[in-house]
């Protein structure tokens, strides 16, 4: 049982919050400035890498699963190991055909860029000048908090991913590395 004492973990989960806040603020003023510039920048080199690579390994499961029927034929399995193989083969290709699915989705919508009203932004926007911890703030902005043997407190926020996502499209559209889409 980990434990801490309730004024430093309130004080901890307080800063991460109004932390996350000042992110959020700062994050919406840049967004702004991007949506008004008159190119934006829509790729993302991490999603295309991702994608190549889980079609490329699509592409090789789907050659296994052609050739084990000729493996079964030709004697070099059993027709139980070409079922079994066919099946681990066939689950493979779904996991990644749903994945490949969430990342072209995920490329898509950061092609379409980020509004500044983003839900994401917004929900922690309006506590800009948070004193004080509620507990509707804790619902609306936490996921989670854990606190570790040594006393180390981690906050795990709501809309992480959205976060994540809105950070890529900030540093897509303020390098001079990314292409232009």
């Amino acid at each position: 049982m980990h434990s801490i004492k309730h004024n430093r973990l309130e004080a901890a989960v307080l800063f991460a919050i109004q932390y996350q806040v000042s992110t959020a603020v700062s994050y919406s003023e840049i967004v702004a400035r991007i949506n008004a510039a008159p190119l934006k920048k829509s790729q993302s080199h991490r999603l295309n890498d991702q994608i190549a690579a889980k079609e490329k390994e699509l592409t090789k499961i789907t050659r296994y699963k052609q050739s084990l029927y000729q493996d079964w034929k030709d004697g070099e399995i059993t027709q139980q190991e070409y079922r079994e193989m066919k099946a681990d083969y066939e689950r493979q290709a779904a996991g990644l055909s749903d994945l490949l699915a969430r990342l072209t989705a995920e490329r898509k919508q950061l092609s379409n860029g980020v509004d500044q009203q983003h839900p994401a932004l917004v929900a922690f926007a309006k506590y800009q000048n948070i004193e004080k911890l509620t507990r509707e703030i804790l619902i609306e902005l936490v996921d989670h908090i854990k606190v570790y043997e040594n006393g180390n407190i981690s906050v795990h926020f709501k809309f992480a991913d959205e976060f994540r996502r809105i950070a890529e499209y900030i540093e897509i559209n303020t390098t001079d590395t990314a292409e232009v889409g």
